[in-house]
């Protein structure tokens, strides 16, 4: 089995990383549920023994999504705005294959798609606390760093619609 180039595998991390970004802190600021973005929706990898590992401002919260969601934002109060100021995303294992079958579900190789990568992603920008102007209002600085795996049941053209394409296995949360 070929590994992708580099060239391939910067792309595919490149293009996952935006997706990710951009969905996950519009999801945040929507307060909509982010549980989606998590390894424990993906039966293959919990059968395998993948869990997230979420921790938020050194509190160690194991896979809990909800409660990581609900630290980010619902306890902050009504007004919470997360602004991506930048971020980078690095190919960590070009060939992941925990929970992997030998072939997805149309008996491809999920290598030569560049579906096997995992990837690391740095986050860093504002979260606002509160209205601009009002008493209360607090701006801070975060960052985060973020692990992410193929959520195999989403790879190939068979795969159900709306699953995530990769999956957080590491999230480390830190206001500055």
């Amino acid at each position: 089995m070929a590994l992708p180039n580099l060239e391939a595998q910067l792309k595919t991390v490149s293009e996952a990383a935006q997706n990710f970004v951009d969905s996950y802190y519009e999801a945040l600021n929507k307060r909509r549920d982010t549980s989606a973005f998590y390894a424990t929706t993906s039966p293959k990898l919990t059968a395998a023994g993948v869990v997230p590992d979420i921790s938020i401002n050194g509190h160690v919260l194991g896979p809990d999504a909800k409660t990581a969601r609900d630290l980010l934002v619902d306890s902050r109060g009504p007004n919470v705005h997360y602004e991506v100021g930048s971020f980078d995303a690095h190919p960590v294992n070009v060939n992941y294959a925990v929970g992997a079958d030998a072939v997805n579900n149309t008996g491809s190789n999920l290598s030569s798609r560049n579906e096997r990568i995992s990837f690391a992603v740095q986050v860093s920008g504002a979260v606002k606390y509160g209205k601009s102007g009002e008493d209360g209002f607090l701006e801070q600085a975060f960052t985060e760093a973020w692990l992410l795996v193929p959520h195999w049941e989403a790879q190939g053209p068979k795969a159900p619609r709306g699953l995530r394409r990769w999956v957080v296995v590491s999230q480390n949360f830190r206001a500055l």
